[in-house]
C-alpha cells in the first residue's frame, strides 16, 4: 500500500502568503486594519472553538461541511 502523506506547509511561508492574498484582495489600508484587529488580539482559542463547534466531533462538522458544499453547487 502506498498511501502519500502530504506534509504540512512551514507556518511562515503560510503565514506570508495569506497575508500576501489579504494584501492583494482588499488592499493595504483594509489589510492594515483587519490584521490590527485580529491577528494581535489575544483569542481564547478553546472558547472560541467551544463558541463554534460546541460539542460535535469531527465527523459531525465532515458531515456538515460536505452538506454545505454540495448546496452549494
Amino acid at each position: 500500500m502506498n498511501a502519500h502523506i502530504q506534509s504540512l506547509p512551514d507556518i511562515r511561508e503560510l503565514k506570508g502568503e495569506i497575508i500576501a492574498g489579504i494584501i492583494r484582495d482588499f488592499g493595504i489600508t483594509k489589510a492594515a486594519f483587519f490584521i490590527r484587529e485580529t491577528i494581535f488580539q489575544k483569542i481564547d482559542y478553546l472558547e472560541t472553538k467551544d463558541r463554534l463547534f460546541g460539542e460535535k466531533s469531527a465527523k459531525e462538522l465532515y458531515a456538515e461541511i460536505t452538506d454545505w458544499k454540495k448546496c452549494q453547487e
